[in-house]
């Protein structure tokens, strides 16, 4: 294994760690010890003498932009893009109070063809920089042919102004819903797999602020109209939302967590008994 791929599971470790702290949290619950890391599932923690297997995961819409391509692969794809903007702006001086909000049509121009892309975009700023003003100018084909562009682009957005940031229509989209959810196939696709022995098997399944990897519960009874989840191997699945953290446990369904020590554990020391 490489560095870089080493460094990225140490980092993924790290965050799947804190999904852990916030879902312990939610139970109102202590580890007897430090939790193992390992792999299949991703940690065994001892709790109330049982040990119990907890699977981490990211939630995935499974959607797709225009073209057929999976939105969460365009939205890394726009994050590499993004970021390598910061820098190309940064040695830019004429961009820096330049807002480009960048309207693609599909996929995103991979890594291999993010320097001429952005070149292209500097030459039609610097073209158009007498037109610019606080207010969004909106740009179509034709009025942009450079090859790129007119690959990638449905329209594209410049404002003059302070704070400027290259921008994407990546960072908007249709958020799902429990009804329109993908939580019961993500647990389907998780009960398949090898795990190592362990009294109990959780399955946490962590949202992020990108729109494919989003859930936002709308009511307190919206995870009801998820599938059962009955059949497959996890004895407990949560959903770690933006609004909350909701818990479906075998033979009881769906409730949303509120901190109070959970009753299976009940000689688990409570972390707020411990901060007394």
């Amino acid at each position: 294994m490489n560095g870089a791929a080493e460094m990225t599971r140490e980092v993924q470790k790290v965050v799947e760690r804190q999904t852990l702290d916030v879902l312990l949290a939610s139970l109102g619950l202590r580890l007897d010890q430090e939790p193992e890391a390992s792999e299949t599932p991703d940690f065994m923690v001892s709790l109330s003498g049982q040990r119990i297997g907890v699977e981490i995961t990211m939630y995935s819409s499974r959607d797709t932009v225009d073209g057929g391509r999976g939105r969460r692969q365009v939205e890394s794809e726009w994050e590499k893009l993004r970021l390598a903007s910061e820098a190309f702006r940064a040695a830019r001086p004429e961009l820096r109070d330049v807002n480009v909000n960048l309207m693609f049509g599909g996929p995103v121009p991979p890594q291999r063809q993010h320097a001429d892309f952005m070149e292209e975009i500097a030459a039609f700023v610097g073209a158009h920089r007498h037109e610019l003003r606080s207010d969004d100018i909106d740009y179509w084909p034709p009025s942009f042919s450079a090859p790129l562009m007119s690959t990638y682009l449905q329209t594209l957005y410049l404002r003059a102004g302070p704070f400027a940031e290259w921008h994407s229509n990546l960072a908007a989209g249709f958020v799902a819903t429990p009804a329109t959810s993908t939580i019961a196939e993500i647990v389907a696709g998780k009960s398949g797999r090898q795990f190592r022995r362990a009294d109990e098997l959780w399955l946490a399944i962590q949202c992020s602020t990108r729109i494919s990897e989003t859930l936002l519960p709308v009511g307190t009874t919206d995870f009801d109209s998820i599938p059962p989840l009955d059949d497959y191997r996890f004895s407990r699945v949560f959903v770690m939302t933006f609004l909350g953290v909701h818990q479906w446990k075998k033979g009881e369904g769906w409730r949303k967590l509120t901190g109070e020590p959970d009753q299976q554990f009940s000689n688990v020391a409570i972390l707020s008994a411990q901060k007394g």
